[in-house]
């Protein structure tokens, strides 16, 4: 699969809980992204002159057919700022899809989806794609955040009869703590009862570094997509590097990922 660059028009900007905003954007025409898988990101800009100059990644929530795809996201910075901001009918720039893609499901292995805030969308691809597969019932959703207005998108994971664990950090939903709270007994459960499980996993870098030492203290395996700042999308600006047990000290997010092995990923 090829990436490109293309054109795509604002069909809907969808204000949700917690500050986040979901955009869906179409192309003219048949465009790549209509084989991209969970993982995957697109790279957007908009007609923003020279004060923001590169585009800002987002992975890529659905890509239903052939022209159209959404993103979540939530205004951090300047360029999500303007993203928010957008109306239909407003223009964006589109590179995509980029990077590597999460494993697709392993037969009798039960993948344990681990989202946290702004990671969700891979992890909500991943599950739509279950579900599409008639595979609902061997995936588990494992979901924080700060509060319950942090968790979005909840219907959908209900309506393709997804199981949604919750964690959030007032316990307002769920259990109490951080997303491990909620993981960590169910890794146990799947040790003790001899289940093959895999972790995959999208959030904040703290998350995922807790992630990965739970998952290797029990060996269990996983594949964590990571969060960096990405200028080029390409593994040209060399600004997304990940430090990696290997021949190699560093590999970059955009191009070796955004998703790694988490034995892979050298981290404290």
């Amino acid at each position: 699969m090829t990436a490109a660059q293309f054109e795509v028009r604002v069909e809907a900007n969808r204000r949700l809980s917690g500050g986040y905003f979901l955009l869906e954007l179409a192309a003219a025409e048949a465009t790549p992204v209509a084989a991209a898988v969970p993982g995957q990101f697109v790279m957007l800009r908009g007609e923003w002159g020279r004060e923001l100059l590169n585009p800002r990644a987002f992975s890529i929530l659905d890509a239903p057919d052939d022209r159209r795809f959404s993103i979540l996201a939530k205004a951090y910075g300047e360029g999500t700022r303007r993203l928010k901001l957008v109306e239909p009918g407003d223009r964006l720039v589109t590179t995509g899809p980029l990077g590597v893609a999460f494993p697709r499901p392993a037969p009798g292995v039960r993948d344990l989806l681990v989202a946290g805030g702004v990671g969700l969308p891979p992890l909500h691809f991943y599950a739509r794609m279950a579900h599409r597969a008639g595979l609902s019932g061997h995936v588990e959703m494992y979901y924080g955040g700060r509060n319950r207005d942090d968790l979005v998108l909840l219907d959908d994971l209900e309506a393709w009869n997804v199981a949604a664990h919750f964690a959030t950090e007032d316990g307002s939903a769920g259990v109490r703590g951080y997303v491990t709270a909620a993981l960590a007994p169910r890794l146990d459960l799947a040790a003790r009862e001899g289940q093959a499980v895999r972790v995959l996993a999208c959030g904040p870098t703290p998350m995922l570094a807790a992630v990965r030492r739970l998952v290797l203290e029990r060996g269990v395996q996983a594949h964590l997509c990571l969060e960096e700042n990405m200028a080029c999308g390409f593994g040209v600006c060399l600004g997304c590097a990940v430090p990696v047990y290997g021949a190699k000290p560093y590999r970059y997010c955009c191009t070796d990922g955004p998703v790694f092995d988490a034995r892979e990923v050298r981290w404290p």
